[in-house]
């Protein structure tokens, strides 16, 4: 994988937008807060569809999901980045769907 080769990103990102919105309108419409272990569930949802595309490369799927290096909670309370700049792309895309959304 080379750092310019960004197309195969952008087609990760492409992909899970769409899937995003429809895992976080369900989510939505049975009233569900956006929790740490609900934004959890959805990153879940997103990574096992994202990688039943056959087109995609685990490589690059595995760009935009959560690290353990920065210990999100799994809890049920709310989501709050804080501060923080330093947040995982499918969260991040979670949160800002859940949030229009909502």
């Amino acid at each position: 994988m080379r750092l310019t080769d960004m197309s195969e990103f952008d087609a990760v990102i492409a992909r899970a937008e769409p899937i995003i919105a429809t895992i976080v309108t369900r989510h939505r419409t049975e009233g569900q807060p956006l929790t740490w272990r609900l934004i959890h569930s959805i990153e879940g949802e997103v990574l096992d569809e994202l990688n039943r595309a056959e087109d995609l490369k685990p490589a690059y799927i595995n760009l935009i999901k959560h690290s353990g290096v920065l210990n999100y909670p799994l809890n049920d309370d709310p989501v709050d980045f804080g501060k923080s700049n330093a947040i995982a792309c499918a969260f991040s895309m979670i949160y800002e769907a859940y949030h229009r959304l909502h």
